[in-house]
This record gives C-alpha cells, sequence and structure tokens, in this order.
C-alpha cells in the first residue's frame, strides 16, 4: 500500500487549493456564481406555480442590491373567484440571477387580510416592501384599507415583522411605483387613490409618508398606475423643492400614456397631458424610470387594447436625444400553463426593473399568470 507522507500530502493540498481558487470553489458564492454563464438572453424563471387559485401568480417586482444579488416578490392567488388579492411571496439569487430560492411568504391571506400588492426599495443592503391590503372578503382586492411596511437588512433573504409606518389617511391608496430619493434623507413615492388621484408621497426615513402633492385632472383622463422618475432637466444639487420630476400614467382617454411634470419636489403638478412617444393603451402598469446616465427607459405592453398583454416592447431616450423602441419579450405558446391556473393565458406584463449598474438593469415581469421572469436588459451604450 502507498502511504502518503506529509510532504507529498502537502503538495497535493496546495494544487488543490490553487486549483479551487482558480475555478471559484472557494470564492464567496455570489462572486464565484457571477462568474458562471449569464442569464439567457430570453430570461429565466424565477417561479412556476400552475395549481394557483384566483387570477394566478401576478404583479412582481425587483431589488437589486448588486450584480450578483437581486430579491423579487409578487402576488400569489389564493381563493377561487377572487382576482387582484391573495398573499405575498419572495425568492432571491446570490449569483446574478442564474438560480434562485425556494419560493418562501412574506404575508399570508388570512381571515380578515388579502393582499393586493407589493413594492420594493433598497439602500444599500436594505431593502423595504410596502405591502397594500383589502378585506379578506373582497373579490376584487378592493378597497386598500391597510398598508404595511417590511425591512430586510441582508438584501432580501429574511425580513423584519411589520416596521413601524404611517401613511396619509386617502380612500383605497395604491403604491404604484417605488420611491425616488431627491436628498440623503428626502424621498417620494408615487400613489394613486380613489377619484383617480395621482400623487406622490413624501418621507424622510421611508417609514412615515406624507402626502405632498397630486395632478389635478387625474380624473378626466382616467388615469392610475402611475410611475415616478427624476426629470432629465432635474439638477441634483439643487434642493428638494427645486427638484424636477416627471410622472407618467396609463390613461383610459388616449392611446398614449399621460405624463406631468414637477418642478419644485413633487409639491405642485402641470396637469395631465398624453405623451405621443409613449404608447399606453390602459392596458396594465407600465414602467419608466430614468437611470444613472439620464437615459429615461420605459418598458410597456404594444398589444392594443387590455384583452391584449402577450408582447413587451421597451423605448429609450437619452437626454438630448429622439426615442428609440426595441422588442423585449413574448413568451413561447409552449410555456403556456395548459390548465390554466391564472387568468392571463400567455401575457406578457406588468414589468418593473432596477438598476445595478449605470445602464443596466435586472427586468422582472409576469408571464401567463403562473410564472414569474427575469432578464437582464442593457441600455448603457445609448448614453454614448
Amino acid at each position: 500500500m502507498d502511504v502518503v507522507t506529509r510532504g507529498r500530502a502537502w503538495s497535493a493540498f496546495l494544487i488543490v487549493l490553487v486549483l479551487a481558487v482558480v475555478t471559484g470553489v472557494l470564492l464567496p458564492r455570489s462572486a464565484a456564481s457571477a462568474a458562471a454563464a449569464a442569464i439567457p438572453a430570453e430570461g429565466v424563471t424565477v417561479y412556476t406555480d400552475t395549481e394557483s387559485f384566483g387570477d394566478g401568480t401576478r404583479t412582481p417586482d425587483i431589488a437589486t442590491t448588486s450584480a450578483s444579488d437581486s430579491v423579487v416578490a409578487w402576488r400569489e392567488g389564493v381563493v377561487p373567484g377572487t382576482v387582484d388579492q391573495g398573499e405575498i411571496r419572495y425568492a432571491y439569487t446570490v449569483d446574478g440571477g442564474t438560480t434562485w430560492s425556494r419560493p418562501m411568504t412574506l404575508a399570508q391571506e388570512t381571515s380578515g387580510t388579502a393582499w393586493q400588492y407589493v413594492l420594493l426599495y433598497n439602500r444599500g443592503n436594505e431593502v423595504f416592501a410596502y405591502l397594500g391590503g383589502t378585506a379578506a372578503t373582497s373579490t376584487n382586492g378592493n378597497p386598500i384599507n391597510t398598508i404595511v411596511v417590511k425591512r430586510s437588512t441582508d438584501g432580501g433573504h429574511t425580513w423584519h415583522e411589520d416596521n413601524p409606518h404611517a401613511f396619509p389617511q386617502l380612500d383605497n391608496i395604491i403604491l404604484s411605483g417605488r420611491p425616488v430619493q431627491l436628498a440623503d434623507s428626502a424621498y417620494v413615492m408615487p400613489y394613486w387613490s380613489s377619484g383617480r388621484r395621482n400623487g406622490v408621497l413624501f418621507s424622510d426615513d421611508l417609514t412615515t409618508w406624507t402626502d405632498r402633492g397630486h395632478v389635478s385632472n387625474g380624473n378626466a383622463v382616467l388615469a392610475g398606475e402611475n410611475q415616478l422618475a427624476l426629470a432629465q432637466d432635474d439638477d441634483p444639487s439643487a434642493p428638494v423643492d427645486a427638484r424636477h420630476l416627471v410622472m407618467v400614467a396609463r390613461s383610459g382617454t388616449t392611446d398614449a400614456a399621460q405624463q406631468a411634470t414637477s418642478s419644485d419636489g413633487g409639491a405642485t403638478w402641470t396637469d395631465f397631458a398624453p405623451n405621443p412617444d409613449l404608447p399606453s393603451h390602459n392596458i396594465a402598469r407600465d414602467f419608466f424610470t430614468k437611470d444613472s446616465d439620464g437615459t429615461y427607459l420605459y418598458i410597456y405592453n404594444s398589444g392594443l387594447d387590455a384583452s391584449d398583454r402577450d408582447i413587451l416592447d421597451y423605448k429609450i431616450r437619452p437626454a438630448g436625444q429622439s426615442w428609440t423602441a426595441a422588442f423585449f419579450a413574448d413568451g413561447s405558446s409552449a410555456d403556456w400553463d395548459p390548465t390554466p391556473a391564472g387568468t392571463g393565458r400567455g401575457w406578457d406584463t406588468y414589468p418593473m426593473a432596477d438598476e445595478y449598474a449605470p445602464g443596466k438593469y435586472f427586468v422582472v415581469w409576469e408571464f401567463d399568470t403562473s410564472r414569474i421572469r427575469v432578464r437582464t436588459l442593457d441600455i448603457s451604450a445609448a448614453a454614448g
């Protein structure tokens, strides 16, 4: 029998150690995995559920804390015959989206409360989740009668229950887009509420919010699910009450998104007016933001009515340039749920995105009301 001497064993160990470092075995999991194959261009499936009740697996959001680490949350239908309500679930990745954790529950539906929506916002490794709930006796997710804030300090892996919070008393308030930071302790967040009131809330700590201002003609143009971004002419060195904002909302009166602007940090707004460069057929929430390079990004359903949610496109506009459009997603009919568990066979809709590097995003959306999908989107070259 051969005997391995201490010298030979030590040499063998050194060889194994070198190989391990080269191949990434001993690297932190996120770094090693990030070096692996990237997400395919068409994206990956975070979660599939072909046995959902209600209207299926829907309305996701994503928070990205690095190129390797993201968390996705979504609503899961629970009760047959109901829509726009259920429980909130989540999953996270530490390898750039190649693999995802098992789905976990962020908020259960109870005998008292069902959940309509969840929005995520990250501040470093801290992630806030804003959940809107309705009475469990509702069948359509309305009216919203409670908002809960949960907080994670580990990038969305685990959550602190019901972080202390306060919101203004507005009827059926729906938080429709994630917060926008104006200063170190100044944030605004879009909402819409009864009477098509499209406005912004203000907070200095991301948990206690007050009503700051709203667009006066939201009801006249049937605006809803508004999104918020800093304007391309915004001066980041200006005081909070001089920051420039853009609000974009779907509309029931035109085939273009409605747009309003503010030059005082959201306290007052111009009236909504259609922006012909932003297609919107009142189908679902479109996503709108401005990235670190100053480029606008708009992701939207390109169908012509609310029954046609099968294709997502996107448009970008670098500062001082024109809008350009491109295809984003159209899930294969081979992947449709044959049951179907949800109510939107073949839909690709309700996109949300988070920037992990200048001009580079992780984008999440619902597919077929049976799957949550994620892919990357790189528009960094547009900034020149």
